[in-house]
């Protein structure tokens, strides 16, 4: 479906403020469908969207089309799929499945846990832990390797302690100070960005942003609760655009899960699941602010 979809190339530079009643999004939504059931989290592979509903995973094509599914326990807190595995999150433990469903792992925490996120690089599994606010790293294989803590201290007044691995440097939300910090995989520190606010390119509430997903160009995603939203950063912590608004999400007030797939955003929300495509077409007056090069090879979105 994806691949079908005709891209145009636009040339324009654009500094624009935006406001909030006059929002226009360089993006619009592309199509949506109904999965039957609330979904927890989801995730992308390999033009297929793996979610985890109810007890089970859920695997669907790019159209909406169910084509697989398996049983898992219940109280999952995230997955993320890479290299042909499952590895599936639940508070206390975390299992690893192939993409038919077989089990081929398993393993408590090291520690007393809440678990909240999941990211992998090449040799190792990164969570985060919402009872002992740090991050735990493991290898592939489940082996306890060492905690990471902030040197700032996490806050997580809830469970908006996501995190995300972007070239072998790990992104993690400090939600209780509006902020987003670096770690290399040893887990040293290397910087922090973010500010509370309501304006574009701040973070407002008790616990902000939520989510984080990683753009085709290696730029983040920010998706925020309260009054949902979407926003780009480039990895220096640069504020780039508002990409999706409120009413673009759908409403309410809860975040809404963010993945990237070339020039499209998926986004999750109860038990639906939105796919939005870059619109070359309204961006000359949409909300990107900060692109100060040829958008058709530079937008911040725009798949290289």
């Amino acid at each position: 479906m994806i691949r079908s979809v005709s891209k145009e190339s636009m040339s324009t530079k654009q500094s624009q403020t935006i406001e909030k009643d006059n929002f226009v999004s360089p993006y619009r939504l592309f199509s949506s469908f109904d999965v039957g059931d609330k979904i927890r989290t989801f995730d992308l592979y390999e033009e297929k969207i793996y979610l985890s509903a109810r007890d089970s995973i859920f695997v669907f094509d790019l159209s909406g089309i169910q084509c697989g599914n398996f049983a898992i326990n219940a109280y999952v807190r995230d997955i993320t799929v890479k290299d042909n595995r499952i590895f599936v999150l639940y508070p206390t433990n975390i299992e690893v499945y192939t993409l038919l469903g077989e089990k081929l792992n398993e393993w408590e925490s090291c520690s007393k846990s809440d678990y909240c996120s999941i990211t992998l690089s090449k040799d190792y599994v990164f969570v985060t832990d919402a009872l002992n606010k740090n991050i735990c790293q493991y290898t592939r294989d489940g082996n306890f390797i060492k905690f990471i803590k902030s040197p700032n201290e996490f806050i997580i007044p809830s469970y908006s302690f996501d995190i995300l691995n972007i070239n072998d440097t790990l992104y993690c939300i400090n939600s209780g100070r509006h902020s987003i910090e670096s770690y290399t995989l040893n887990g040293d520190f290397i910087a922090s960005f973010g500010k509370s606010g309501e304006e574009a390119g701040s973070f407002s509430g008790c616990c902000n942003p939520a989510y984080l997903a990683q753009t085709s160009r290696g730029n983040i995603l920010t998706s925020e609760k309260g009054n949902p939203r979407i926003s780009c950063y480039d990895r220096n912590g640069k504020f780039r655009t508002i990409i999706l608004n409120n009413k673009l999400l759908g409403g309410g007030n809860s975040a809404y899960k963010v993945q990237v797939m070339d020039d499209y955003v998926f986004t999750s929300g109860n038990n639906k699941i939105y796919i939005f495509i870059f619109d070359p077409d309204s961006v000359n007056n949409s909300a990107c602010i900060g692109c100060t090069a040829d958008c058709s090879t530079n937008c911040p979105m725009k798949k290289l």
